[in-house]
């Protein structure tokens, strides 16, 4: 991710950096919501993606 800023994300959600080549971002429960690459993720896709999970959230995934 380039800027030192880190990505705002939606309550409860974060971004696990465990792995250095491959980042996480995880729901509040620790599901997975998306990978990223480490080296190519940025601030404004790894944000639009959790914020459009949690608009999300409260709809069934499998009816």
């Amino acid at each position: 991710m380039i800027g030192p800023e880190e990505p705002r994300l939606p309550p409860g959600y974060r971004l696990d950096r465990s792995d250095p080549d491959v980042w996480t971002l995880r729901r509040p429960e620790g599901w997975v919501v998306a990978h990223f690459s480490a080296r190519g993720a940025t601030k404004e896709a790894i944000e639009q993606t959790a914020w459009k999970d949690h608009e999300g959230a409260g709809e069934e995934e499998y009816p």
